[in-house]
């Protein structure tokens, strides 16, 4: 279901959220709302090359695999890991759920592994995306010294964390949920499967072994305020399982909102995540616990209210003293824990937080929630950079088990990358939904709030749009806004740039920048935004994570104001030179390449026009893998065969203060 909350009046309100509650209150009423994705242009990015990486890979990669089976989702995003899964439609991430297990989650949700909408889903619920296991040896445990055949006596579990989408912090109000939840009748389903052959065909069974209707998880929390995630245990007691192909597959059944006549409002829906999937013998249904201390969530900036921010406006009170993590025990019982983060910029440490002489009992995650130590949980920041040019600084937490092993250490570590170069940003980067405003009035504005230290030039505002069904907003019109501040709310206008549409650029971060025909002087606290010119949604991106709603402001019947829901509209103002129009008529600079890519052991760095500074190349999840400083033009090449098989970002920094970030498949 669409979430949309009606701004009219209190009373109204009530109502209204009531209608709401009972699925009954359409958007028109609604002077706000937020719609699903259209897309997921993460995925979509990864399928573009995923063939070719395919066709790469050696039978071997793709045998059956051996018990233990575990996954928990926890340092990559995008496609699941292929080494463990057959199909490409589900969605890892760290952004949808509310409180996983650990950090990290796979999203079943009603886009395809292009990123589109499936376009055989009706209001009807209908089969969408599905999570195949590869081959799972159960037939045999190959231990340190023997082979033997599995039986049922060896007690064979199948386990894993599940969550409904459209969850909330319990008491937040429904503005402050994430994602969407499933209806009633839409399903999350989960079959084991095994293969024979029969006259000469191999034939594959699936048995349908446990479901859930869609529901809201206030349901568990009314029983149980630490229960997010429910943990379903599954035992494999029946022999046609305990054989050399067994896999065990997830599917959902997702189902379209109603067309409620407004164009662009049609987008993701009915979100099931789940997360630490596990499979392995001499198990039994009070296997629950694991030795595991973990990060619950993405650790946050060191700013006090921005995720980036020019380098030239920074001033120590942007910073926070503490940072927030959210971190977990998910033992029976306490566990001494060590905690450490250490900042790097161009890969030397400028500053390290370490407090491994003081370990610290940590109760386990159903008794006591999420760890609330300051020390670990809230680690002071007792850094302040000096900024003379664009730079990033990267920040590494690490928390783990001081006296033991850890179950998993992969969702040990949490990476940020502090950024700081010519623009401002609140979002994180990743939008969970899309934001409408409505037009019935014929006034539609956005505004966005920022401070400056000291004059500068405006000379560009960038923004993310989420593409709608059937490209529905590709041709909506909307005008960019400069204002002076008016107490607290946008005042008179500094500046308009007018006939601009939705646009989806190719990037990594999918922004798109509109440049102004003119530097905009601005000072102290003014206003960024966009008027909506008819009612065709924008469908502007919103960031669910980072919550300014005290920074930014809506009109649609000729006053400002706040809005109700939790979150971030993806749009960030550039300052300094301006760049040339999208829209203008000269070829495009042939932009920096990698050959080959995919690549094994080398690579080479071509088309570049300015002097190289430096490279570096980031993992997934931000992890630095390799630094070189260099002095070169193009022809650069780069060993790589330490890497490990995966996707990488290759970015590289030239003479003029700019960089590039290229992609890069590591066969």
């Amino acid at each position: 279901m669409n979430t949309y909350y009606n701004f009219i009046r209190p009373l109204v309100s009530k109502i209204l959220l009531l209608f709401f509650l009972l699925g009954l209150c359409a958007p028109l009423g609604a002077q706000e709302f937020l719609t699903g994705l259209r897309t997921n242009p993460q995925i979509i990015k990864e399928n573009q090359q995923h063939r070719e990486i395919f066709k790469q890979k050696s039978t071997a990669e793709h045998a059956p695999l051996l018990l233990p089976f575990f996954e928990d989702f926890s340092n990559y995003t995008g496609y699941p890991n292929e080494k463990l899964f057959m199909d490409k439609q589900a969605f890892v991430n760290h952004t949808f759920p509310v409180f996983p297990p650990t950090i990290g989650v796979v999203t079943l949700d009603a886009l395809n592994e292009h990123g589109e909408l499936y376009p055989h889903l009706t209001t009807t619920p209908r089969g969408a995306d599905t999570l195949t296991s590869r081959y799972i040896r159960l037939d045999s445990l190959f231990l340190a010294d023997t082979i033997r055949r599995i039986t049922p006596a060896d007690s064979i579990y199948f386990s894993f964390y599940f969550q409904p989408g459209g969850g909330g912090v319990a008491g937040a109000g429904v503005e402050a949920t994430i994602g969407n939840q499933p209806e009633h009748n839409d399903l999350l389903i989960l079959e084991f499967g095994y293969t024979v052959l029969e006259d000469t065909v191999y034939v594959t069974y699936w048995d349908q072994v446990w479901f859930s209707h869609g529901f809201n998880i206030d349901e568990w929390l009314a029983e149980n305020p630490l229960e997010y995630f429910r943990q379903v245990l599954i035992p494999i007691t029946d022999p046609k399982y305990l054989c050399d192909n067994f896999q065990f597959r997830f599917r959902n059944f997702a189902s379209l909102e109603p067309q409620q006549g407004i164009a662009g409002w049609e987008g993701n829906v009915d979100q099931w995540h789940i997360d630490y999937i596990r499979l392995d013998v001499n198990r039994n249904s009070n296997d629950i616990f694991t030795n595991d201390l973990a990060f619950v969530s993405p650790t946050t900036s060191f700013l006090n209210n921005y995720q980036a921010m020019p380098w030239k406006q920074f001033q120590p009170s942007n910073m926070k003293s503490n940072f927030t993590n959210q971190l977990t025990n998910l033992s029976d019982a306490a566990r001494t824990s060590i905690y450490q983060y250490n900042i790097t910029q161009h890969g030397n440490v400028v500053y390290e937080y370490n407090i491994l002489m003081h370990a610290f009992q940590i109760m386990h995650y159903f008794e006591k929630g999420i760890q609330s130590q300051p020390d670990q949980a809230f680690p002071a920041i007792g850094f302040t950079p000096v900024l003379k040019d664009t730079t990033v600084f990267t920040i590494t937490h690490i928390f783990r088990i001081a006296e033991a092993e850890d179950f998993a250490l992969a969702n040990d570590t949490c990476v940020f990358e502090q950024k700081f170069y010519d623009y401002y940003a609140y979002d994180d980067g990743t939008a969970e939904y899309g934001y409408c405003i409505n037009n019935q009035f014929n006034v539609a504005y956005l505004a966005m709030k920022f401070s400056l230290k000291e004059p500068d030039d405006l000379s560009a505002v960038r923004m993310w749009f989420n593409q709608t069904r059937n490209s529905a907003n590709e041709n909506a019109l909307f005008s960019i806004f400069v204002w002076k501040d008016n107490n607290g709310v946008p005042g008179d206008t500094l500046y308009t740039l007018e006939g601009n549409r939705p646009g989806f650029e190719e990037d990594f971060l999918d922004f798109v920048e509109y440049p102004f025909n003119k530097k905009v002087p601005v000072s102290g606290t003014f206003w960024v935004g966009f008027q909506q010119h008819g009612n065709v949604q924008l469908n502007i991106g919103f960031d669910q994570n980072t919550d300014s709603r005290e920074f930014f402001r809506f009109n649609t019947r000729g006053i400002w104001e706040e809005s109700v829901f939790k979150g971030t509209p993806m749009l960030r103002p550039v300052f300094g030179e301006i760049t040339s129009s999208p829209n203008c008529c000269e070829p495009s600079p042939v932009p920096a390449m990698l050959k080959p890519n995919p690549a094994n052991d080398w690579i080479e760095i071509i088309n570049v026009k300015s002097r190289i500074t430096n490279i570096e190349i980031y993992d997934m999840m931000g992890r630095k893998q390799k630094a070189e400083g260099r002095t070169e033009n193009s022809g650069i090449k780069i060993n790589i065969s330490q890497l490990p098989t995966g996707i990488y970002f290759v970015r590289i920094h030239k003479e003029n203060n700019t960089f590039e970030t290229l992609k890069l498949i590591k066969n």
